[in-house]
């Protein structure tokens, strides 16, 4: 089974780039890492907002 979240529906209004992993703990990090490249997030200002967020991400994710 295969995880995504898009960027978009985790709150980005323009952002349509969707991340993907077999675990929660893979999506994460690929999110974690799209969030640092592209959006400008540092690795604590990333794990601040996942820390504040978890619930709301969590329910974004999306199986196939």
């Amino acid at each position: 089974m295969t995880l995504s979240l898009n960027c978009k529906d985790a709150g980005d209004p323009v952002c349509t780039h969707t991340m993907y992993g077999e675990t929660e703990g893979e999506l994460l990090q690929n999110a974690k890492k799209h969030g640092i490249e592209v959006h400008g997030y540092t690795e604590q200002s990333w794990n601040e907002e996942i820390a504040k967020n978890t619930d709301h991400f969590r329910k974004l994710i999306k199986s196939s």
